[in-house]
Formats: C-alpha cells, sequence, structure tokens
C-alpha cells in the first residue's frame, strides 16, 4: 500500500480515478441525451398533420349572405 502514496505514483492515481470519473458522467449524459431523443420522436409522432383540424374559410359575395 505504501507504494500508492508514493508523489509519482500517487498523481497517477488521482488522475486515473479523475479520468474514470469523468469517462462516467459523459457515458451519463450520452444515455440522457438518447432518451430525451426517444421521448422527444414519441411526443411528434403523437400529434401529426392530420390530428389538428385544418381551418375552413368560404369566401361568401354580398348577393350570397343576402339570400
Amino acid at each position: 500500500m505504501t507504494i500508492l502514496l508514493d508523489a509519482g505514483v500517487a498523481i497517477y492515481v488521482a488522475m486515473t480515478t479523475a479520468l474514470i470519473v469523468w469517462v462516467g458522467v459523459f457515458f451519463y449524459l450520452l444515455r440522457i441525451d438518447h432518451a430525451t431523443q426517444d421521448v422527444a420522436r414519441q411526443l411528434n409522432e403523437r400529434v401529426t398533420a392530420t390530428d389538428v383540424p385544418q381551418p375552413r374559410a368560404t369566401i361568401v359575395s354580398n348577393e350570397q349572405a343576402k339570400q
């Protein structure tokens, strides 16, 4: 255990530990990103253009309106 306490080795142990933590954080955020993209894709598929009622307008002339 004393070999890990040497100054030359301790810095590499600390850097390796920090690197492992950062790689873990990166993959965790990547997994969350993919999950949110899946949710967004499902929401976009749920609401389509055919589900939304299309506005309808009728042009009526003055003569037709009087009748």
